[in-house]
């Protein structure tokens, strides 16, 4: 008997679409990324089934959860500030009250906005280290920046300090099965990746990928922000932190945490140091946020930081792809007369997510938000200021991917002066930008409004 086997795929796809279909809806993602699964679903059986199994399906986020509730969270009774008064205010207190975290002081804070001056200053502590390197990116090139920092490592590593060097496994996939870091781990330094998509047990996980760029040294000066290491990063308009004083200790917990979900080992006790009396002069939070968490500590702070703006809100953002409740905070700021202006890349790495972006213009700037896209460098910066008080620079941007399915790491800032560099900083974007109007916008062509509608649609699985 002759099989028409077409048909039996045909058949076996459709049911399976079928059952995805009923798994999405009955779940508690929102109603635009049901729409999205499905639409994938529909539109491409086979690819859209599998993207979903791998990157949509919420029991992933299940097992992270479970994962990470495996092996107990890093002790954070000696991350209390407990020799420092702190007056954050009312914002600071809120944040305290949404996220469970406490601040903490700090001092030398350096906001750094070119990839050239951080990588100096990193150069010049990593040499002088004297008994430990944590370093963790998502994105670690394999190139002449990546070569020269990987070799001063190894250079340290034979000096005998100790070395823990972290990259994710989708970012820093290049890197793998690199002899850079064959040559890394031959000097001594332990390496780990975060969701290697090379073993079984982790390549479903690749749609929760660990953003953060931590180094910490010597438990004494700590890095954060949303610069990588690699070569093109010294073209871009980025902003990174580096800092001294009890807020690294915060950092380095937030390390050892990857670390013992990486690898299974708690190095907590080895590089995390008790809260100095030399509080510092800024008063801090260092929030983190990933997929295990019940709700997203940075999305809330950064949507309870709005809440509270009485003057302006500034955003500077690469990708700008916002939730509805954001999108409606937002527009509701403009229409009760708050300054809100947000800046992104005229020409962006990602054209899609830029596109998607674009879709939302046209709804921002009708409620009075004011948009400028950077003509000059790519803007890869993550910072929020409001009213010139309080400040937050980190690894998160302001969309899906970092507010609800990345590991990311800001830091908050309740510092006049901090903030007064921010707005420095700002000003510097904003003279390398042009404003978008209303009638740009609206004199799109109309394949173009198509295109961006469909990535906007497509948005939270991107």
């Amino acid at each position: 008997m002759y099989i028409q086997y077409d048909n039996i795929v045909t058949y076996i796809l459709e049911l399976i679409s079928f059952v995805l279909i009923i798994i999405i809806l009955s779940g508690r993602r929102e109603a635009r990324g049901n729409l999205s699964w499905v639409l994938a679903v529909i539109l491409f059986p086979l690819f859209g089934a599998l993207a979903y199994i791998i990157f949509g399906n919420p029991r992933l986020r299940n097992i992270v959860e479970k994962r990470m509730k495996r092996y107990p969270f890093i002790d954070r009774s000696i991350c209390r500030d407990k020799n420092c008064e702190t007056d954050v205010g009312d914002l600071g207190r809120l944040i305290t009250r949404v996220t469970g975290m406490l601040p903490v002081r700090c001092r030398n804070l350096h906001l750094i906005s070119e990839a050239i001056r951080k990588y100096a200053l990193l150069e010049r502590d990593i040499q002088n280290a004297q008994d430990f390197i944590l370093m963790e990116y998502y994105l670690f090139r394999d190139d002449v920046v990546g070569r020269r920092f990987a070799a001063l490592l190894e250079k340290k590593a034979k000096e005998g300090v100790r070395i823990y060097f972290m990259v994710d496994g989708w970012g820093s996939m290049g890197l793998l099965f690199s002899p850079m870091l064959k040559k890394m781990q031959a000097a001594g330094i332990k390496t780990a990746v975060f969701h290697s998509p090379f073993r079984f047990r982790t390549a479903a996980r690749l749609n929760f990928r660990n953003h953060r760029k931590i180094v910490v040294i010597d438990g004494k000066i700590a890095y954060t922000g949303g610069m990588n290491i690699g070569q093109e990063y010294k073209e871009w308009a980025d902003a990174h932190l580096r800092f001294e004083g009890n807020a690294v200790n915060s950092v380095a917990g937030f390390f050892a945490e990857d670390w013992l979900f990486a690898t299974g080992e708690d190095i907590s006790d080895a590089v995390m140091l008790e809260y100095s009396t030399d509080c510092g002069d800024r008063t801090v939070h260092v929030i983190p946020s990933g997929p295990h968490q019940s709700t997203p500590m940075i999305y809330d702070s950064l949507f309870a930081a709005i809440t509270q703006a009485k003057q302006y809100v500034d955003i500077i953002t690469p990708y700008l792809v916002p939730n509805q409740p954001m999108m409606e905070l937002l527009k509701n700021m403009a229409k009760q007369g708050i300054y809100v202006r947000i800046i992104v890349p005229g020409r962006n790495n990602h054209p899609i997510i830029a596109a998607a972006g674009r879709s939302y213009y046209e709804e921002l700037i009708e409620a009075g938000v004011q948009i400028y896209e950077a003509t000059d460098k790519m803007v890869h910066a993550k910072i929020i200021n409001v009213d010139g008080k309080w400040a937050t620079v980190g690894s998160a941007n302001m969309d899906t991917r970092s507010f609800r399915l990345n590991f990311e790491l800001n830091l908050m800032a309740y510092s006049d002066d901090f903030a007064l560099e921010v707005v420095e900083l700002t000003k510097n974007y904003l003279s390398l930008s042009e404003r978008v109007s209303l009638e740009k916008v609206r004199k799109r062509p109309f394949f173009i409004r198509v295109f961006e509608g469909g990535c906007r649609t497509l948005s939270p699985v991107l």
